[in-house]
C-alpha cells in the first residue's frame, strides 16, 4: 500500500504516526499458510522461528554511518555510480519487538538530458523514516517506509536465512515498477548491507548499495519485547 502523509518534518509527530496500529484485516488462509516466498524468481521457505526474528531486529538497534553508492540507469545519464553519505538513529520501541529508525542520506544529484527528473537521481531520504516490527500472527517483519515527501509505503517482509527480503510498487514512479529490497547484517552487528534495485517492465532503473557501520558497540537487551 502506498499513501501520502502530510508532514511539515520527519519527527516526533512522524514517529508517532509509524506507531499506530494498521487497521485489522481477516486473515485468509492463504496468508495464514504461506509457506514459500518469492526471492530473484526462485521460491524459497522464509524463517518463521520469532526467536531469530526478534534476534535479527535487535541486529538494527543504535546510530550507524551510511556509505556506499547509488547506480542511474535512464537514457542520457551517466552511469558513474555516485557515492553515499548519511547516518541513521534506530530506536526499540513498543508492546511487540520494533524498530523505528530517522535516516537522512544523500548523494551527488543527476538529471535527465532536458533537466528533468530521473528515479534514483535525487535522493528521497533527506529526511525519511523506517519502521521495523514483529508480526505475531505472521511470523514476518511488518514494515513501513516514509520518505522527504510524504510518500509512505507499507507492507509484510519475511527472513530468508539472514536476509531480509522485501518486494512492493516504487513509490512515486510510473509504470509497472517494482522495489526490490534485501537488508543484511552481520552476525556481530557491526555492519548492515543494504541493497536496493528498482526494476520497471522487468528493466533495473536505479540501484542502491549501502553499507552502514555502527557507531560505539552493540547494545545488549535493546528490544526485550515485553516493555511499552
Amino acid at each position: 500500500m502506498i499513501r501520502r502523509i502530510g508532514i511539515n518534518a520527519i519527527g516526533s509527530g512522524l514517529i508517532m504516526l509509524a506507531l499506530l496500529p494498521a487497521p485489522a484485516l481477516p486473515a485468509s488462509p492463504s496468508t495464514q499458510q504461506l509457506d514459500e516466498v518469492l526471492v530473484n524468481g526462485r521460491r524459497v521457505k522464509p524463517n518463521r522461528d520469532p526467536q531469530q526474528i526478534v534476534n535479527w531486529l535487535k541486529l538494527l538497534v543504535g546510530q550507524f554511518r551510511y556509505t556506499g553508492f547509488v547506480e542511474v540507469k535512464a537514457e542520457g545519464v551517466p552511469s558513474a555510480p555516485r557515492q553515499v553519505r548519511g547516518k541513521a538513529d534506530c530506536i526499540a520501541f513498543g508492546l511487540a519487538p520494533g524498530v523505528i529508525c530517522r535516516i537522512d542520506v544523500n548523494w551527488p544529484e543527476v538529471h535527465g538530458p532536458n533537466g528533468e527528473e530521473v528515479p534514483g537521481g535525487i535522493s528521497s531520504l533527506t529526511p525519511a523514516m523506517v519502521q521495523y516490527g514483529l508480526d505475531a500472527d505472521r511470523l514476518a517483519i511488518r514494515y513501513m517506509q516514509v520518505d522527504n515527501k510524504g510518500m509512505a509505503d507499507r507492507g509484510h517482509a519475511y527472513l530468508v536465512s539472514d536476509s531480509l527480503v522485501t518486494t512492493a510498487p516504487c513509490m512515486g514512479i510510473e509504470g509497472n515498477c517494482q522495489r526490490i529490497s534485501r537488508i543484511t547484517p552481520q552476525v556481530d552487528g557491526r555492519i548492515v548491507e543494504m541493497q536496493v534495485d528498482f526494476v520497471r517492465d522487468s528493466e533495473p532503473i536505479a540501484s542502491y548499495r549501502f553499507v552502514l557501520r555502527r557507531v560505539g558497540a552493540v547494545a545488549e537487551g535493546a528490544i526485550s519485547g515485553g516493555e511499552p
